[in-house]
């Protein structure tokens, strides 16, 4: 009933292999390109934490050392 159309859209097997392999060559690349992509959205949240943190850590500097000074008076005690 329907060969005469398979018919007409059977390609050749090489052609069948070619577009087979140029099918997984872009499946692969848009794995490459998922990947890259959350990797920098990774790499970007880092850095931002990191400077983050960089901040507080200087924030904190500058806040006096109350461990430092319950120290010093349970030493007198």
């Amino acid at each position: 009933m329907f060969e005469n159309l398979l018919q007409r859209y059977d390609a050749p097997s090489h052609e069948t292999i070619e577009i087979l392999e140029l099918h997984q060559i872009a499946h692969e690349f848009k794995q490459e390109q998922i990947y890259r992509q959350a990797l920098d959205a990774y790499c970007e949240r880092y850095d931002n934490m990191a400077q983050q943190h960089q901040r507080e850590h200087a924030a904190m500097q500058n806040d006096p050392d109350l461990f430092g000074l319950f120290w010093k008076w349970r030493t007198r005690s």
